[in-house]
């Protein structure tokens, strides 16, 4: 469960808690469920399918590698993230820093913010830069929630004096998370995050 990988990363869930098998779920919602990824789409269909169809390729072991084409009414295909941590240079758990991208990459990051906390434990201060990477990068609120939670474990060991924080943002003005804002609503009332963030 990807929101929780925020969690895995100052070590409040383990990872075993943000991941379960998913077939079992979609049973018992009556959903029939491929482990699969699209390769293509065919919007007009085919001389053998006369509605549309999206190519798949199994990626579940007792299937791998084998193919479908799976006709459909109404199409949705969610693609997810492209983590993209080539378009900086450095930047990646196989390079220079941490993320909380995936569930074993937040899982690094405990052990590395570990490592930075027992450093500050023994009188060495540290300074930690949280943020995203490229300009380009759409979704902040990982790294605005992580933050938030590294900043919270430093307090509650009462390391706040060793810790420099810094918030790495592409944001233009506070509050537009790379997207163009959101909205909050709260008491029947619904605030931009322009001036929510702006009202501290």
């Amino acid at each position: 469960w990807i929101p929780s990988n925020i969690w895995v990363g100052v070590g409040r869930m383990p990872v075993d808690q943000v991941r379960f098998k998913l077939g079992p779920l979609y049973k018992r919602w009556g959903i029939n469920y491929k482990q699969a990824k699209a390769v293509s789409i065919h919007p007009e269909g085919s001389k053998d399918i006369n509605k549309g169809y999206v190519t798949v390729e199994y990626t579940a072991k007792e299937r791998k590698g084998q193919t479908e084409k799976v006709d459909y009414d109404f199409l949705v295909n969610a693609t997810g993230p492209k983590l993209n941590f080539e378009t900086t240079e450095g930047l990646g758990p196989d390079k220079h820093t941490v993320s909380v991208c995936t569930y074993t990459h937040a899982s690094h990051a405990w052990e590395k913010l570990q490592e930075a906390i027992t450093k500050m434990q023994k009188g060495e201060k540290q300074r930690f830069l949280i943020g995203t990477g490229h300009p380009t990068a759409t979704c902040q609120g990982a790294a605005f929630e992580y933050i938030l939670n590294v900043d919270y474990e430093i307090r509650k060991r009462k390391l706040s004096h060793m810790a420099d924080i810094t918030w790495i943002s592409n944001e233009y003005e506070l509050g537009d998370f790379g997207m163009g804002g959101a909205y909050i609503k709260k008491g029947g009332y619904v605030t931009s995050t322009k001036v929510f963030t702006e009202s501290f």
